[in-house]
């Protein structure tokens, strides 16, 4: 490997070099004649003074050209291409299992329903030793676990596996084969007339699997919806722009794409939607980001949905896959998107990437403001179809802000997304909650009686807390009034989680959020909110 004072020192050279010759990457050479960059690449791994690997100085050098242009423009290396590519068609071949790290140890998270690890005896709580004879620890990249996890159909993968209650280690054999990531599995009636989907990613399937939801929502008397698109990361712009249409009349704009070396395109609804006259609201977070951002832009300028939650990450560039010779990916930024008033919801990129993920941890309610951007500078306002301001720029701003726990500005809750990112509420469940459970299982037999008469007790939050202090980042965290409040709904979701699946997680955390409550009271003025039955602003003309 290349010392690191080395690769400081190569950076800008490398980086001139490829500005300088208009390297295009993956070139091929044309008979004995090579480019500069693969000149230099050559003389490096031929004459430096030190060992070096030539792939890794390629991909530190394409990488950091990269970053010069956009923040979303990206080089996935051969063996994470395929990988890729399955994660956004929403299947993969594996083995049925999700896995968490903690600590040092990965472990087994959840196993689903009649998959490949569930027949053959796999439990969540059972740690991953070994895949194949590799030994999985937490110095591995998730990539690299998934790699070892995954392979072609009809293959095995051979584990060793730990099981704490047994206080054994046992050998396995698990085949693999294609398991199909459900992206709208959460839906079910708030009440006799209020439905509620959630869509975790826009992937292959995404579409289908939404209007699955909701024709059964609409079988058991659904009239009106709450769409949550809450830490939905993006994915493909073409399911997006599918479920727009669900809630649009025909020749609505839903968005349009544009960029130096691409014409404008322009997605519009076919008028064939299932959802077109009912009340919508839409919710939002600061982890709502990309494909998800232009559904919630179509929904808001176009006045079909009340949005609530909070700002939006702010993604408004449309990336194009190129596959390399070497089986390589360069997605490349190739257009910008608007939304249907015309607005980019593109954030500022200052060329720090670091600072610009990490700018909706710095957030705060105020930033949410639905005062509009009254910028001298700006050349127009924007307006929704029936004549609401809009704000410009830094994500989709929300009609409605909710406060937002993980985001609250105070020192307790500064230190809470820790507990969500180091899983600490799945490894207490697993290890300290045996009992625990087995009471929820006996005593409350549907989730609304759970929901409605469950209660954490402080041992559990003292002994949770004691568990989190463990891990560095988290030593500052005491008991404390507020802390056990957040801490106690949290765990009682992941209870309800662990005993009646991710639609029970959903309905208490919603409903200890005051989603439900919020969502009622919004309902009742939905009209005046919208401005329905004022005098319409001109369509969208352009």
């Amino acid at each position: 490997m290349l010392p690191e004072s080395a690769k400081k020192a190569l950076r800008p050279l490398l980086y001139a070099l490829l500005l300088g010759t208009g390297v295009a990457i993956g070139m091929y050479t044309k008979g004995v004649q090579k480019d500069k960059f693969s000149q230099i690449i050559d003389i490096i791994s031929h004459d430096y003074v030190d060992s070096t690997h030539a792939v890794d100085i390629e991909s530190e050098s394409i990488d950091y050209l990269l970053a010069q242009l956009d923040p979303h423009s990206s080089y996935i290396p051969p063996e994470l291409s395929e990988q890729s590519a399955r994660q956004v068609s929403g299947k993969y071949e594996g083995l049925g299992i999700e896995y968490i790290i903690f600590k040092d140890t990965i472990f087994i998270n959840n196993v689903s329903p009649n998959g490949p690890a569930e027949r053959a005896g796999l439990v969540a709580g059972d740690r991953l030793i070994k895949a194949n004879g590799k030994q999985l620890t937490d110095t591995l990249t998730s990539s690299k676990i998934s790699q070892a996890l995954q392979g072609e159909p009809n293959t095995n993968a051979e584990l060793t596996i730990y099981r704490r209650n047994g206080k054994k280690a046992f050998n396995v054999s698990v085949g693999r084969q294609t398991i199909v990531m459900n992206s709208s599995e959460i839906y079910y009636m708030v009440n006799g007339t209020l439905g509620y989907i959630k869509i975790d990613r826009f992937s292959g399937s995404s579409h289908q699997q939404f209007l699955t939801a909701l024709k059964a929502l609409q079988s058991q008397g659904m009239k009106d919806l709450i769409l949550d698109l809450r830490n939905n990361g993006g994915g493909l712009l073409s399911e997006a722009t599918s479920i727009a249409n669900e809630f649009l009349e025909k020749d609505d704009l839903i968005a349009f794409t544009k960029g130096l070396h691409r014409n404008r395109t322009e997605y519009r609804a076919n008028g064939n939607g299932s959802f077109k006259t009912g009340k919508l609201i839409l919710l939002i977070n600061h982890n709502t980001a990309s494909a998800s951002e232009i559904l919630a832009g179509a929904l808001q300028d176009n006045d079909r949905a009340v949005v609530m939650g909070n700002r939006s990450f702010g993604k408004g560039l449309v990336q194009e896959p190129y596959r390399l010779m070497d089986g390589s990916t360069l997605r490349l930024t190739i257009a910008r998107y608007y939304t249907p008033s015309g607005r980019s919801i593109q954030k500022p990129y200052t060329g720090n990437i670091a600072t610009y993920r990490n700018e909706i941890y710095t957030r705060n309610n105020l930033d949410d403001t639905l005062e509009p951007a009254l910028d001298s500078n700006l050349i127009k306002t924007y307006f929704t179809r029936n004549g609401r301001v809009l704000t410009v720029g830094g994500g989709v701003r929300p009609d409605i802000i909710l406060h937002d726990t993980t985001a609250d500005s105070t020192e307790i809750e500064m230190l809470l997304p820790g507990l969500f990112y180091s899983h600490v509420f799945d490894v207490y469940l697993l290890d300290a909650m045996h009992s625990e459970l087995s009471f929820v299982k006996q005593n409350f037999k549907s989730i609304r009686i759970f929901d409605e008469s469950y209660r954490v007790s402080d041992n559990h939050i003292k002994n949770l807390i004691r568990l989190a202090k463990t891990l560095p980042y988290l030593k500052k965290l005491e008991y404390s009034t507020k802390t056990a409040a957040v801490i106690r709904k949290h765990l009682k979701s992941a209870i309800a989680n662990r005993m009646y699946g991710e639609v029970g997680n959903s309905m208490v955390i919603n409903k200890e959020e005051g989603i439900f409550s919020k969502s009622l009271e919004v309902l009742k003025k939905y009209n005046a909110l919208l401005n329905i039955g004022k005098q319409k602003g001109s369509s969208f003309d352009y």
